[in-house]
């Protein structure tokens, strides 16, 4: 690949994406546009970019055979298309002939720069692909596009009828009760199909400074407000001057949450959940959740962060939610680990490391 990577815009009049070519433009990428596939055919050729950015909305079905041409020219070549909601359809048409990766109308011009560099840092000097599979990867965002369409759709459908036999006075309706379980039902499958689309585009960490310890209060007080929460108990045991850390705090919050309700899962009845951290002479910060739950079985013990693993047969759900969490703090440098107590009671714990420049700092700051 030339110093220069070259993206081809494909586009007719989509003022959004005569905006995102610029942008890429002023960002040093070699950026060509075209307003036809056929047009774009022959330039590929000629000048072999190493993505193309299609905007699909003006794309006529039979023009379908464009990414098998371009396959062919270039295996390895990265196609992005860009939709409005209304032609979904033809998105799921689209990456099932070829393409890798869709963005949705409108959309943010950084969002469109964030793929092209997680695209592009997969490449090496000489143009070949990492080992990290990005076929593998794309045909993962297949799916859950599929799923979403699928599922959602009719999901919404069920939900917004269901919603309104609800609204009626219970007394008035004696089917009440049975409407409420099935939106409740449905409201699950939701969740499941939203873990899905996380796992399959979990985005690289953007990182600022933030406090465990206030991360972990603000989780806390919101899984007080939840039904489940009269049954258990949550102990607090936070850590004194713990180290502030560079993290995405919208994400450690999401493993946050997702421990505690794996832990509340494995509970049964009034139980204790106890939340603490600790610092390790600066370097990292630890923070463990122990349960007084059940104990894990070990085979499960072994495969609890992979993908659509589940603890026991009574549990719900897709079984995402702790190789989310296990993924999202690799991303962060760090490692999620688990274990099982004699006599039952659960241990995670996840490490996160301090960045020492970061950390020197905040001590040189405190002693002014």
């Amino acid at each position: 690949m030339s110093n220069t990577p070259k993206i081809l815009v494909v586009s007719s009049e989509d003022e959004n994406m005569k905006a995102a070519a610029e942008l890429l433009a002023k960002k040093d990428y070699d950026v060509f546009s075209e307003t036809s596939t056929f047009q774009a055919i022959a330039t590929l050729a000629e000048r072999k970019p190493d993505i193309i950015v299609l905007d699909i909305d003006d794309l006529e079905l039979k023009e379908m055979e464009f990414f098998d041409v371009v396959k062919k020219i270039n295996p390895n070549m990265f196609i992005l298309i860009s939709f409005s909601f209304a032609n979904r359809e033809k998105a799921i048409k689209s990456l099932e002939s070829g393409a890798d990766c869709y963005i949705l109308k409108p959309f943010y011009i950084n969002e469109l720069l964030a793929i092209v560099h997680k695209f592009l840092d997969r490449i090496n000097h000489k143009g070949d692909i990492l080992n990290e599979s990005i076929d593998s990867q794309s045909s993962i965002e297949r799916m859950a596009l599929r799923v979403a369409h699928d599922i959602n759709n009719p999901l919404t459908i069920i939900s917004g009828q269901l919603q309104l036999l609800l609204s009626e006075k219970k007394n008035k309706n004696s089917k009440h009760y049975i409407y409420a379980s099935l939106e409740e039902e449905t409201q699950r499958i939701a969740e499941s199909v939203k873990n899905l689309v996380t796992y399959a585009q979990l985005e690289e960490p953007n990182k600022a400074s933030i406090d465990l310890n206030d991360v972990l209060k603000k989780v806390i007080y919101s899984f007080k407000d939840m039904k489940h929460e009269r049954d258990i108990q949550i102990v607090e045991s936070f850590g004194e001057d713990l180290p502030m850390i560079m993290a995405d705090e919208e994400q450690i919050t999401l493993v946050c949450k997702n421990i505690i309700n794996s832990s509340w899962k494995a509970i049964a009845g009034k139980s204790t959940l106890k939340i603490s951290t600790e610092s390790r002479d600066g370097n990292n910060v630890n923070v463990i959740f122990h349960d007084s739950g059940r104990e894990i079985p070990p085979k499960a013990i072994d495969t609890i962060f992979d993908p659509f693993a589940v603890m026991n047969e009574a549990e719900s759900g897709m079984g995402l939610d702790l190789c989310i969490s296990y993924n999202i703090i690799k991303k962060h440098g760090g490692d999620l680990a688990v274990s099982s107590q004699d006599g039952g009671g659960t241990i995670f714990q996840f490490t996160l490391p301090v960045e020492k420049h970061f950390y020197f700092r905040e001590l040189l700051e405190g002693q002014k």
